[in-house]
């Protein structure tokens, strides 16, 4: 059996799910896109952040993804993502990402703060490995006090690959 499976892949070997971006996907907007940072083993690249922001991590296996989330003057309350196809504008994996992005946060001060997702990480279902595409992804916050809407914090663009 192991030199049957040996000869598959002697002679069709498996592509990398991370192949390098090319800047081959559509991009009618000429829109400016990051790529996902690598995360290893729990180390994550070092990114200065001035501003209030959102950083992306590759996790685990292609399509699978972390993230941190940078506030300041922000009451209690959940943060959330939201992940739209650039081009299509079609929300992907709703419910899915929605839930397993969820994260608490606070921070009175003007001092940003991060606000990490530990060892939470989510998955987008749309499009398979190797198949990079533009994608819009924005930071909703939901505050603690019902009484007041949920509001749009960030919006930033990735190139991200399906699972």
């Amino acid at each position: 059996m192991f030199f049957i499976i040996g000869g598959f892949f002697a002679f069709c070997p498996p592509k990398s799910p991370y192949k390098p971006y090319n800047n081959d996907i559509k991009n009618p907007k000429n829109a400016a896109f990051s790529m996902p940072l690598k995360l290893f083993s729990d180390n994550k690249e070092l990114v200065e952040v001035t501003q209030p922001d959102i950083l992306i991590y590759d996790y685990l296996q292609p399509g699978s993804y972390k993230y941190d989330v940078f506030l300041n003057k922000i009451e209690k309350g959940k943060v959330y993502l939201k992940v739209y196809d650039f081009n299509s504008n079609r929300i992907l994996s709703e419910k899915e990402i929605k839930k397993q992005s969820m994260r608490e946060v606070f921070n009175p001060s003007d001092e940003l703060r991060e606000f990490s997702s530990d060892d939470k990480d989510f998955t987008v279902k749309e499009g398979d490995w190797g198949d990079y595409y533009g994608s819009k992804i924005e930071v909703w916050f939901q505050p603690e006090d019902s009484s007041r809407p949920e509001r749009k914090l960030i919006t930033k663009n990735y190139i991200i690959q399906g699972n």
